[in-house]
């Protein structure tokens, strides 16, 4: 599998990461994994070709990390993944100190998950969001300080507006300090908001990005159906009312019955299943360096190997394009091929 190298940091990730949010036994059904199988899916998926894992330190309330430093202990491969976890909620309902962007909060995140991992350095240490409080200087330089001392290999981001990125990059190139290795977001068929907003903040600062969330909690994969009369899904045998992780798709709006429509008639002429034609669309866009995928068996780890090998055919990408378009709010909207017609001419190349 192609792996990359993230910005200047050395740091490679391969085309496709290994979520660990289900690894634990604390969050609810959907979420959990028996910590054998979680064992079967790294191996497995190491057998593949995939060479990073991501995980946070709030995952399953710890648990994530600790499993994950226990399997790759047991199989030996830790110096052969470029491993990946995040810091910023709160981990401590009655610790102020255990969440945050600030220092203290990164440097003591940081020590926990080392110990958790069974590992003297992180390859990648995430700000999973931004508080809202904290200076960008107060965070670069406390990474910056992690760096140096060997602790962890590069800071990335999560979550952040594009304005916050900008900021960050221009710093780091300014104050000379360490560049950021990526950041992470969530990006599939149905949240394509952000293409305007950070593609070419991405291309000119030479930052790359991780996808997360390619199949909309199983909303591209076909896992419900959705009646938009009566604003129900039907999951599972059952009807559920779950609100999506992201917070970001109503499942009940037209862009989601013609990208799933579209998805399904994808399907049928490739062979592939929803869930595969989703995220080989979202393999074959320019942004995502990686897709972090969240798998519970290794049927469905196949499945995903099998999408990465997958090239779909322009027909169909230019299809899924045009039926997944979302709605651009001002002043995107000014950024569109459309209104840039107005600037360079119907024939200027774009």
């Amino acid at each position: 599998m192609r792996l990359t190298m993230l910005g200047a940091t050395g740091v490679a990730v391969s085309r496709l990461t290994l979520g660990a949010a289900n690894f634990g036994s604390y969050w609810g059904p959907h979420w959990t994994l028996e910590k054998a199988e979680a064992k079967r899916l790294v191996a497995r998926s190491f057998e593949h070709g995939v060479r990073a894992i991501d995980t946070a330190n709030v995952y399953n309330q710890g648990q994530s990390e600790i499993w994950l430093g226990e399997i790759l202990s047991e199989l030996r491969v830790r110096h052969q993944v470029t491993l990946s976890t995040k810091y910023g909620y709160l981990t401590n309902p009655d610790d102020r100190q255990s969440g945050g962007s600030g220092r203290e909060p990164m440097r003591r995140a940081v020590e926990k998950s080392l110990r958790r991992l069974r590992t003297d350095t992180l390859d990648i240490l995430y700000l999973h969001l931004w508080d809202r409080r904290t200076s960008v200087e107060e965070t670069l330089s406390a990474a910056a300080e992690l760096v140096a001392a060997g602790h962890i290999r590069a800071f990335a981001l999560s979550n952040v507006p594009s304005w916050y990125l900008a900021r960050v990059a221009l710093l780091c190139e300014s104050a000379g300090l360490p560049g950021l290795a990526a950041v992470q977001l969530n990006y599939n068929l149905l949240t394509r908001h952000l293409e305007l907003d950070f593609e070419d903040l991405l291309r000119i600062s030479g930052i790359d990005m991780i996808a997360w969330g390619p199949l909309s909690n199983g909303l591209l994969a076909g896992r419900y159906r959705i009646n938009r009369r009566t604003k129900a899904l039907v999951g599972r045998g059952r009807l559920t009312d779950a609100i999506f992780t992201t917070g970001a798709v109503d499942p009940f709006t037209d862009v989601v019955s013609r990208t799933l429509r579209e998805l399904r008639k994808s399907a049928r002429e490739t062979g592939l299943k929803q869930a595969q034609v989703a995220l080989a669309w979202l393999l074959s866009r320019n942004p995502p360096a990686s897709v972090v995928i969240g798998v519970s068996s290794e049927a469905q780890l196949c499945e995903h190997i099998r999408a990465s090998e997958f090239s779909l055919d322009p027909a169909i990408v230019a299809r899924l394009d045009n039926a997944s378009k979302p709605t651009y709010c001002y002043p995107q909207r000014f950024l569109e091929p459309d209104i840039q017609i107005l600037v360079h001419g119907r024939d200027a190349r774009q």
